[in-house]
């Protein structure tokens, strides 16, 4: 989402993505990459304020239209000021399977 992206201490980054495409309870695979390096190890995905749980391969989650995706990735060393590029990409495993992928920039 447009502005959502914010660096909580040197280590920790969140955003958000909307989901613009139904409500229903999925499994899904996400992966997250910065500046092409997979961060999904130390990341975690809340649809609900305050609910975060660890990113992992076939992870139920229950979200509606319109709804909110928190992702919170804690990194390896910190964000050095600058331009970076994040990428995810949802793998739907149920109830159909499809790939939803985006990238955007940030400034930091």
């Amino acid at each position: 989402m447009k502005n959502s992206f914010k660096k909580i201490d040197d280590r920790t980054i969140e955003f958000k993505i909307k989901n613009m495409e139904g409500s229903a309870r999925v499994n899904i695979s996400p992966s997250i990459y910065l500046d092409g390096n997979d961060i999904s190890a130390g990341s975690t995905v809340s649809t609900k304020e305050g609910d975060f749980e660890a990113v992992r391969k076939n992870m139920d989650l229950d979200i509606l239209l319109g709804e909110s995706i928190a992702m919170r990735s804690v990194l390896e060393r910190p964000l050095n000021p600058g331009s970076h590029k994040i990428k995810v990409i949802i793998g739907v495993n149920f109830p159909l399977w499809t790939t939803f992928e985006l990238e955007f920039k940030v400034k930091v």
